[in-house]
């Protein structure tokens, strides 16, 4: 395993603050980022794409989200990116949604699966241009 900085950034175990809900994300040094919800801190993906800037050499090689019930869904392993996020559906005087987004990028386009939270009872898919993805994408160098 190589050397890194502020490994204190992000989770690579199970802490007090790791959701139900959540991303575990392969890195290239062998090491797997487990999503934790720390307060008053950044979200962790956001701390994750800031360790990998500080960490030149070190991709993001696989993508997963973990659920309720089991739920395991994998992302492509290698590709360019990986994207993660979170969008609201709603109807004026309608229900409202929380979905969260998992993806990756191929190089052309970047690729996400929206899932209905908390059950993952419905889902859709979308293409986005690197530019639309924005901060929700960790490209790999």
């Amino acid at each position: 395993m190589s050397k890194t900085v502020n490994d204190n950034l992000i989770s690579f175990t199970i802490v007090p603050y790791t959701p139900k809900i959540r991303f575990l994300a392969s890195l290239s040094d062998g090491r797997t980022v487990i999503q934790d919800n720390q307060p008053n801190k950044r979200h962790a993906w956001a701390r994750l794409s800031k360790w990998l800037d500080e960490n030149p050499g070190i991709t993001v090689t696989g993508l997963r989200l973990q659920g309720p019930r089991g739920i395991d869904i994998k992302m492509p392993p290698n590709q360019r990116g990986y994207f993660f996020g979170q969008k609201q559906h709603c109807v004026w005087g309608g229900p409202q949604y929380n979905y969260l987004g998992i993806g990756y990028y191929d190089g052309n386009k970047v690729n996400v699966v929206w899932y209905r939270q908390n059950k993952f009872d419905h889902s859709f898919t979308e293409e986005k241009t690197v530019e639309i993805a924005g901060f929700f994408l960790i490209k790999n160098s």
